[in-house]
């Protein structure tokens, strides 16, 4: 089958074949390429050839599945649709890896399929508009539509501008129903800690939780121990540290596991054959856990975004953790814009993939200088639109006496929150072991 013959009916509809049949064998030849251009927003429509779009089509078949792309399973999916012959048989699938470099830049391919993509919506919206001038369509309402099509191109969406509160009703009330009949006080996801669960009912779907603190506060040591606490029940995590080394992230997740002092684990000479023992059980369960961490200390928001939903499709996350955003990247005139963008991501990132996002920020400094300011939301680094775009913030604190140590009346301030009641939940933080504990359980 010569697929370019699909194309010489109409030579004004723009279209890039080979770069679209380089998508096709990028992916044939490293599976992980589809997770890149599904990232990147890429859909079977953009497609120009009918074969292409049918190809793509069984691949995202088969990658939703969870079985692998390959030269094998995408004609067994084909064959399955009879659709194999229709897109040129055996023959088309594997001329597909023909010219295929061993590095393809699958982001380049997109950007060219996409860009001939909106050119032709654009040629079908004028080609449109004439033929409604042609029926006796007035100019104020061809004007109108075309429009409407532009903004549409523009948005990159063919869909409705919105619907119809009766078409999603059922699903809405079928979650909630399943919610309604569950068992126990947690929905979401556990905070670890039975006061924060109980406040908030737990992280919840598609929600955006700021994590505050000043330097030395805790608040990486509770996001690690909130990454803990779901790890330890098989929910695959995914955690973003730009700052903190793996090596010592592991590390902090070891004393916080085996309940040792952080200081026997960085300086480990002279420790008795019990505490080592200890460090190895730790070691094996922490190895154990559902955790993917990314390092980078130079991260964009655009790469945490594509890792974030590679990590959602490949590894099945159920929950993101990033430490912290003002380490993110983005192209910007000020500190501000950055974070606001930052922000708006993270935001959109958590309700477009339905998996909960936790965020650690950074909190101004008392204009006072006080150790002991009580943090509120306003404090936020740089940006209110943190506060904004968030669903829950939470912001630790740890007052100090005189001489500047810890008076161990510790909280965790609950300073916003979207469905429910502020609240300031009495903690004790165990710098020993980086560990947060109910205060009750410790008077």
């Amino acid at each position: 089958m010569n697929v370019a013959m699909e194309h010489s009916v109409d030579r004004l509809s723009p279209a890039n074949v080979e770069a679209e049949c380089s998508i096709l064998g990028a992916i044939l030849l490293d599976p992980k390429a589809y997770d890149e251009a599904a990232a990147l927003g890429f859909i079977a429509g953009d497609m120009s050839c009918d074969s292409h779009r049918r190809i793509y089509s069984a691949i995202q078949a088969i990658a939703d599945a969870g079985r692998p792309v390959d030269i094998v399973t995408l004609p067994e999916e084909l064959a399955n649709r009879r659709q194999l012959e229709a897109v040129g048989g055996y023959g088309y699938i594997s001329s597909l890896l023909d010219g295929v470099p061993d590095r393809p830049s699958i982001r380049h391919y997109v950007k060219i399929v996409r860009e001939k993509s909106a050119q032709r919506k654009l040629v079908h919206a004028c080609n449109a508009t004439m033929a409604a001038i042609s029926d006796g369509c007035s100019s104020q309402e061809a004007i109108e539509g075309l429009g409407e099509s532009v903004l549409q191109i523009q948005t990159g969406s063919d869909e409705a501008p919105a619907q119809r509160v009766v078409s999603f009703t059922d699903q809405v009330y079928n979650e909630w129903e399943k919610l309604a009949d569950g068992s126990g006080d947690l929905i979401g996801l556990s905070t670890s800690l039975n006061c924060l669960d109980l406040a908030t009912t737990g992280i919840r779907k598609g929600e955006l939780w700021l994590v505050g603190g000043r330097t030395g506060d805790g608040k990486t040591a509770l996001a690690l121990q909130i990454a803990a606490a779901n790890c330890r029940e098989r929910i695959p995590v995914g955690m973003f540290s730009i700052e903190m080394a793996k090596g010592d992230l592991l590390q902090r997740l070891w004393s916080h596991e085996g309940k040792i002092p952080f200081s026997n684990i960085r300086y480990p000479r002279r420790l008795e054959l019990e505490t080592r023992e200890r460090i190895k059980r730790a070691m094996f369960n922490v190895g154990q856990w559902p955790l993917f961490v990314v390092e980078d200390s130079s991260l964009s928001i655009q790469k945490l975004l594509a890792k974030a939903r590679l990590l959602v499709r490949q590894e099945k996350v159920q929950l993101l953790i990033i430490d912290y955003v003002q380490l993110i990247s983005a192209p910007a005139r000020d500190e501000k814009e950055r974070l606001t963008k930052v922000s708006n991501a993270l935001r959109a990132l958590a309700k477009d993939t339905g998996v909960p996002v936790v965020a650690i920020s950074q909190l101004s400094r008392p204009k006072d200088g006080s150790l002991n300011a009580r943090p509120n939301k306003f404090c936020l680094k740089e940006s209110g639109s943190q506060e904004n775009d968030s669903h829950v913030i939470i912001l630790t604190y740890r007052p100090v006496d005189e001489y500047g140590n810890p008076t161990g009346d510790d909280e965790l301030i609950i300073a916003k929150q979207r469905h429910g009641p502020v609240s300031n939940e009495r903690v004790y933080f165990d710098s020993k072991t980086l560990t947060f504990y109910e205060r009750r359980n410790h008077e």
